[in-house]
């Protein structure tokens, strides 16, 4: 999915495997199996250790070990990190190398540089276990308004006295919140102002019923229209969809959520190689 300034590539099958990766961010949110594009992402965020969303980290640990790659820096709830780490440790013996790699413990509300002008800022997800989801922050320095408008001289000028001159702006460009209870929406409201948000939607339909749905730390549909006017977002990406529905099920189920609310609606592939479903905008 091309979003100007960046693309997500992914696929998510709720149980199987969800793994999304920005390219030109060197990237990824959760890892699935492990799939070979992931392999230049530098900075992987774990929503959660389930292992349809882990089970791949090793793998691709060793893969950039083979091909000479630094190491990655790994994102994982603070309260999950020690047993990270010994999944790790435990591969040791069976690799016969070390299984290298930065964890980062991260808490809720702290905020992790990625670069000199994006920052990765943790929120929490409410699933059976530890769990965050994150939005990736863009700052941008700007020229103080009281300044607009005098000659480029006089600006520059002022900057080599060290006069501060401008401020910084930030953008919300993506959230993505990994599996959790729709309460996520409620009590984490920035995340309905990101430009994208990747928002998990296991079940679509009464085939699952809400209670077995809610059992689970997973969303249904009918948990989101409460909010169809509450999503400010420029798209909103579903996801995590459960196997009981066909690509062609999921298009139809969604489609009368997709003419109510402001945003573009898109949906996740569930398979390796599949097309993120478009639906037209509500207005």
């Amino acid at each position: 999915m091309d979003f100007g300034a960046f693309h997500l590539n992914g696929y998510s099958l709720g149980g199987v495997e969800t793994a999304v990766a920005v390219p030109e961010l060197r990237l990824a949110f959760d890892v699935g199996r492990g799939r070979g594009d992931l392999l230049r992402c530098d900075n992987i965020a774990l929503t959660h250790t389930h292992v349809d969303h882990v089970g791949g980290l090793p793998y691709l640990i060793a893969l950039r070990q083979l091909y000479r790659m630094a190491p990655p820096r790994v994102f994982v709830p603070a309260q999950l990190a020690g047993e990270l780490a010994a999944m790790l440790k435990a591969f040791e013996p069976l690799q016969r190398f070390p299984m290298a790699c930065d964890i980062v413990p991260v808490e809720s509300g702290a905020r992790y540089p990625l670069r000199r002008d994006l920052l990765l800022e943790p929120f929490r997800t409410y699933h059976p276990v530890p769990s965050f989801g994150y939005t990736v922050v863009q700052t941008v320095e700007k020229l103080d308004p009281r300044f607009r408008g005098l000659p480029g001289a006089e600006i520059a000028e002022r900057r080599r006295r060290g006069e501060q001159l401008t401020r910084t702006e930030e953008r919300a460009l993506l959230s993505v919140t990994g599996d959790t209870l729709v309460q996520v929406l409620e009590k984490q409201p920035h995340i309905l102002r990101s430009e994208v948000l990747v928002l998990e939607c296991t079940f679509l339909d009464d085939r699952k019923p809400l209670a077995e749905a809610h059992a689970g730390g997973h969303v249904h549909l009918t948990d989101l229209w409460p909010f169809v006017d509450a999503f400010e977002n420029d798209t909103l990406v579903l996801s995590h969809f459960s196997q009981l529905y066909t690509t062609a099920q999921i298009g139809q189920l969604l489609q009368p959520f997709a003419e109510r609310i402001r945003p573009r609606l898109r949906a996740l592939p569930t398979e390796p190689g599949g097309v993120a479903l478009e639906f037209p905008t509500a207005q």
